[in-house]
């Protein structure tokens, strides 16, 4: 009575007006034909209503069991909701009831309508549940006046509501999940525009009938396609069980072992591991990798066919479990590769060959680069060493006797300006034409600037003679014995050599030299090679210097640092400069023959190779490079005391 009173069908006043038959059938929520019901005017229409309202209840019973009539396009597992026909027939919740039915009559298919509160969804009744209710003895009095929302609200069920793209098969699903009484109530869509609409549930059910029948089409299909893949195949397909059997194999894995048919295969083996491969741990292998990534990629391994013979075989497999993970079988395929491993023996002999080959090619092109530098530098130096020789004894000739002869010269002139204080002191007067010449001539200034002169001319001669013996020493290239040097002098004779381009021009600031040379005792070796070094590495610190310094704020001018130090048996020397340094690439390079990083026509590309073989193969010791870029550049020599 509360429902109904809630629902607007009756009230306190007109309660107790109905009959008690009527009451307790209204309370018990159960309506039928009562024979005690008292007869008015009405009591024949509404039996006539009646009557047409269970003639529409039959009528769409019948047509949701029909079959539509017309071609479906054809469906699959993929299709949605959206592929079918919906009913979008509503109606106001204010409106009476008897709109409803004549919305429902004049639309046999129409599985129900779907009620809305001002343009907005607000439910959805059935065409049964609606006529149901409407056929049942006075149900048609109760209600169709009254707005179609009480109706509603009485028999008020569960509605399903799915989104239109929703799979058919989901849809169906869930359909079929209501309770029995909910199972042919249609279904509530709303598609991407929030528009809701029905669907009725027998439509949905044939499109997952038609669904079910492509499907099982399609599996019939693949089935027999596969099967051809299977027995037609190139590769031997086959199924195997973890612990060591055939399930399944085709005709060619029967035909790469050996066998006559896939049955005897099957038959022969009982255990893969110990039969097939000819390292039974491959087996153990072919498992342990399945297990770790759930499949294996081109697993090769040697194996025995039916007559003997081993073959090479590839192959890729995969795991297959049930649902709840357990293995089951293992399946792949199988590829002989005997002739591939055969090539790539062949061929890895044949490159190995080949390596070799390239490597003693190599080594000898290196060995060549090598005895070609070494003699182009060498013939260099030969030729610079006896040119140098040639110059040093033609100048050494006329210098001696300029040296010789300076000593008797400036006696001589001694001798003569003693002369003249002589006759200065005993002629105090002398004769007016020799007053006239001695005043003309400067006669004091010539006494003391006479002396000064021959004492330049003295020192000049010793540079001569320190440049000449200077020269000497560097050229003496063709020396075939070690012998013990002061390294101290050849570095010293080295600097006064290049003594032309350490010091300042127009172009470049003089560079600074800062030596801090330690005790060294006399080193075994090759004099004229070790120059030979000296030079090249005191040139180089030169052009980089020529090219800038570097970013040391502490030297801002150019600055090349000398020092040598004894360290255990061997002879440490330091060369460094404050130049602009080189990259490590360069640097990595730097000692490989025709290497270099000048202009075209300024460097050859030998000095520091040539430099590196004295060094290391000749003397038995080490030169090492160590550069910063914008910090500059160090060399250093170690050189073994007592020779190589």
């Amino acid at each position: 009575m509360e429902l109904l009173h809630e629902c607007g069908l009756i009230n306190a006043e007109n309660w107790m007006e109905q009959p008690e038959e009527v009451q307790e059938n209204l309370n018990t929520r159960t309506i039928n034909l009562a024979p005690t019901y008292r007869k008015s005017e009405k009591t024949i229409p509404q039996q006539v209503r009646i009557e047409e309202v269970q003639r529409e209840t039959i009528m769409s019973i019948c047509q949701a069991s029909g079959k539509q009539e017309g071609s479906k396009p054809r469906r699959s597992l993929n299709s949605t909701l959206q592929e079918l026909t919906f009913y979008s027939q509503s109606i106001e919740f204010n409106s009476p009831a008897e709109e409803a039915a004549k919305l429902l009559k004049g639309n046999s298919l129409l599985p129900g309508i779907i009620i809305t509160d001002r343009g907005k969804f607000a439910g959805m009744i059935s065409r049964r549940r609606f006529f149901e209710q409407m056929s049942r003895p006075f149900g048609w009095d109760l209600f169709s006046k009254r707005p179609v929302l009480a109706l509603y609200r009485f028999v008020m069920a569960e509605i399903l509501m799915l989104p239109s793209d929703t799979s058919i098969v989901a849809a169906a699903r869930q359909s079929l999940q209501r309770s029995p009484d909910l199972l042919y109530e249609p279904i509530v869509v709303q598609n991407e525009l929030g528009v809701y609409k029905m669907l009725d549930i027998h439509q949905l059910l044939l499109a997952q009938s038609e669904i079910h029948d492509s499907v099982t089409e399609a599996l019939q299909q693949a089935e027999a396609k596969y099967r051809s893949i299977f027995e037609n195949a190139v590769d031997g397909i086959f199924q195997s069980t973890p612990d060591g059997r055939y399930l399944n194999v085709n005709i060619a894995l029967a035909d790469l072992y050996g066998y006559d048919s896939p049955e005897e295969l099957i038959q022969s083996f009982t255990d893969i591991a110990r039969q097939l491969y000819v390292d039974p741990n491959r087996r153990a292998q072919f498992i342990a990798t399945i297990e770790e990534y759930e499949s294996v990629s081109k697993f090769e391994s040697q194996i025995y066919r039916k007559d003997g013979s081993i073959i090479w075989i590839s192959e890729n497999a995969r795991a297959v479990r049930d649902a709840d993970g357990t293995l089951v079988h293992y399946e792949g395929t199988a590829e002989d590769i005997t002739q591939r491993k055969l090539s790539e023996e062949a061929l890895r002999e044949s490159e190995t060959r080949s390596r070799k080959q390239a490597d003693e090619l190599e080594q000898a092109l290196h060995a060549l680069q090598k005895t070609q530098a070494q003699l182009i530098q060498t013939e260099k130096m030969s030729s610079l060493g006896q040119l140098v020789a040639g110059v040093a004894h033609e100048i050494n000739n006329p210098v001696t006797c300029i040296y010789s002869n300076l000593p008797h010269a400036n006696q001589y002139i001694e001798d003569l300006l003693n002369l003249l204080k002589l006759y200065a002191k005993h002629y105090p007067e002398p004769h007016e034409e020799i007053e006239d010449e001695a005043e003309a001539m400067d006669l004091e200034f010539l006494r003391e600037d006479l002396p000064k002169i021959m004492s330049a001319m003295h020192q000049g001669s010793e540079r001569i003679r320190e440049i000449i013996l200077s020269l000497r020493n560097f050229s003496r290239m063709d020396e075939k014995q070690m012998k013990p040097i002061d390294i101290h002098q050849g570095i010293d004779s080295t600097l006064l050599i290049l003594h032309h381009r350490i010091k300042g021009t127009a172009g470049h600031p003089e560079i600074q030299i800062i030596k801090e040379y330690g005790k060294l005792p006399p080193v075994k070796c090759y004099l004229g090679q070790v120059n030979q070094v000296f030079m090249n590495l005191l040139s180089n610190a030169i052009d980089a210097l020529e090219m800038g310094t570097g970013k040391n704020n502490q030297f801002p001018i150019p600055t090349i640092w000398i020092s040598t130090e004894v360290v255990d048996d061997f002879v440490r020397i330091h060369i460094a400069d404050n130049g602009p340094g080189m990259t490590e690439e360069t640097r990595r390079n730097m000692f490989e023959p025709f290497f270099t990083t000048k202009p075209a026509g300024k460097g050859t590309g030998l000095g520091l190779s040539i430099s590196c073989q004295i060094v290391e193969e000749k003397h038995g010791g080490k030169l090492e490079c160590t550069s910063t870029p914008g910090q500059g550049t160090e060399f250093t020599i170690e050189i073994p005391i007592h020779g190589a």
